[in-house]
């Protein structure tokens, strides 16, 4: 069942449902300010497959005959597109493992956002994506950037114009958050309205110092055990 947001969703967001008791369950550890380093970093591990099965839904199939132990002829399922992930460290990095499980082909592009605390406002500090994605690769190439919250959507905003700027096709960008206020949401689809998010949940909103309510804090300082 779809889940119902007291602001109508941006089209951007594809497929958002409400989350089962079980990635319920593993949110809550994340939301608890009383959850230790580790268990935290084991919760947002076990989100990740979820996560993951959402941005599958953002991805091309197509049909293949294989063989099994059984039959000559089973009709299955690959994927089609080729994928890059683009980490933004550092809190993107607590995704990545997850996500290469699943895509083991896929190259690692980093990217570094440095974002002012007092004004939220972020800058693009150091690069690892190409600079020119060549014209015929650009159609397959589905670019997944997993990033653990979407706050204002300033980050994401510098990071996907980068992209762009790089070769990358607005449509074939997916952002994969675990948590996400309504007013990046809506900022990112007023400036990026071709590109792909998913989300397990989406919280109510942003309060004065830009953090979402309510949230998990931040994530970088406790996944890392810095806070």
């Amino acid at each position: 069942m779809v889940e119902e947001c007291s602001q109508e969703l941006p089209a951007i967001v594809k497929g958002y449902q409400a989350p089962s008791k079980l990635e319920n369950a593993f949110l809550t550890l994340l939301r608890d300010k009383t959850t230790n380093t580790g268990s935290f970093r084991g919760a947002v591990e076990k989100l990740v497959p979820f996560l993951v099965d959402r941005v599958s839904e953002c991805l091309e199939y197509n049909d293949t005959v294989i063989q099994t132990p059984v039959v000559d002829a089973y009709v299955g399922t690959q994927l089609a597109n080729k994928i890059a992930l683009v980490p933004v460290l550092r809190s993107g990095e607590a995704l990545l493992a997850g996500f290469e499980k699943y895509f083991d082909q896929a190259p690692v592009w980093h990217v570094l956002v440095q974002r002012n605390e007092e004004t939220a406002k972020a800058r693009l500090i150091f690069s690892k994506v190409p600079a020119h994605i060549p014209e015929d690769r650009r159609e397959n190439l589905r670019v997944i950037i997993p990033e653990p919250m979407i706050a204002t959507g300033g980050s994401l905003t510098i990071v996907i114009e980068h992209l762009k700027e790089r070769g990358v096709l607005e449509k074939n960008i997916i952002v994969a958050s675990v948590v996400a206020a309504p007013e990046g949401l809506h900022r990112l689809a007023e400036q990026f309205p071709e590109i792909c998010v998913t989300v397990l949940k989406i919280d109510d909103n942003l309060n004065e110092q830009f953090y979402i309510v309510p949230g998990l804090g931040d994530f970088g300082d406790r996944y890392y055990g810095t806070h």
